[in-house]
């Protein structure tokens, strides 16, 4: 009888530390922090230069069959100055990322939420620096009009399963609460004319906007297309209106061991002419760290439509361990036609110097 209750109790045990297993929460973030001097500014303590600091959840739960139920909710914050960090124009827990998902190994992965999507990885993925340093610590994606519509709000978001390669990630953007409640900011209203770094939402002018990318990554080879449609929003840029055609993205990058190579390309069609930018780049290891170069021009201006931007970079990582490491970089920005403070440019000319200290948990 003994011998039949420690079963019982053992199985129970078994039980109770598998329905465990089957479900976790894990806590994540970054640290950032370090001392920078930027043009026209005094050499200040600054944050995020490296890597957006940040302080997040995510969690998993198994639900039979290879299903899989997931959450992530991600936060800026500032290591300068505390407290929560801008992040597309929020300055609220789940800033950078907010999302509720369901999928699997073989269907792919549903998620509704706030997040990244479509450019954001193609860009990403063809940067050395992986979007670090400069003015506005987005590497060289700093040069593309695609930097500031990146992260949206009220997306329907797929990811397809990786096939010899190959994926997608397919983003609707909807409207949202916006066309009820008409005391939401206008950046999230059916009517919003707000764009810039606060722009969040995919949709405007009660249409839908979408993002779909498309890439191969398999061995040394990272090839990435991206094309992202915004409906048109009144005033962007400084101009009388703009269209809804598409931006298209192009982003690539090769492993050689000793160096791997990068470049990208943007086509942006919303405008009377086509406005393009690209860049090229390069990175290598050295010592217990990397050093990355890279260069790049914008015939857009991003945020304004007659800057010309010229921008290059040279940045080294030395890793102190696995999690924490040291970095310095120098940002050469040359900003043409109407750029300056009083036009919203992303850049002053000059040359921008950075260093400091990043760990990651």
């Amino acid at each position: 009888m003994t011998m039949k209750k420690s079963l019982v109790t053992l199985a129970a045990l078994a039980s109770c530390c598998a329905a465990m297993a089957q479900s976790s929460v894990a806590v994540f973030g970054v640290l950032d922090v370090g001392i920078e001097k930027i043009p026209g500014a005094s050499t200040r303590v600054s944050t995020g230069r490296e890597s957006f600091s940040s302080l997040g959840f995510r969690g998993v739960e198994d639900l039979g069959g290879g299903l899989q139920a997931s959450f992530l909710i991600d936060t800026g914050i500032s290591t300068d100055k505390a407290g929560f960090s801008s992040q597309s124009g929020l300055s609220t827990i789940g800033n950078r990322a907010t999302w509720l998902s369901v999928g699997s190994k073989s269907l792919g992965k549903f998620s509704l939420g706030r997040g990244y999507a479509g450019a954001f990885f193609t860009l990403r993925n063809s940067d050395p620096t992986g979007r670090a340093y400069g003015q506005n610590t987005r590497g060289a994606m700093s040069v593309y009009s695609n930097n500031i519509q990146l992260r949206f709000d009220n997306l329907i978001r797929y990811e397809t399963p990786k096939w010899n390669g190959f994926s997608a990630d397919l983003a609707l953007g909807l409207q949202g609460d916006a066309q009820s409640d008409t005391t939401r900011p206008a950046v999230d209203a059916a009517s919003a004319t707000t764009t810039g770094s606060a722009t969040r939402n995919l949709s405007s002018f009660d249409k839908a906007g979408y993002t779909l990318g498309t890439q191969y990554a398999n061995g040394p080879v990272f090839v990435g297309v991206t094309v992202l449609r915004t409906p048109g929003v009144a005033g962007f840029g400084g101009a009388a209106s703009s269209n809804s055609k598409n931006t298209w993205t192009l982003g690539a990058s090769y492993d050689l061991s000793v160096v791997k190579l990068f470049a990208g390309f943007e086509s942006d069609r919303r405008y009377s002419s086509n406005r393009s930018a690209g860049h090229i780049g390069v990175s290598a290891p050295l010592g217990a760290g990397k050093i990355m170069a890279w260069y790049g021009q914008d015939q857009n201006g991003g945020a304004t439509l007659n800057d010309k931007v010229k921008s290059g970079s040279v940045a080294y990582s030395y890793n102190l361990s696995k999690r924490t490491d040291l970095y310095v970089a120098v940002v050469e920005d040359s900003v043409n036609g109407a750029g300056n403070v009083a036009n919203n440019s992303r850049f002053l000319d000059g040359t921008t110097t950075q260093v400091g200290i990043r760990h990651r948990f």
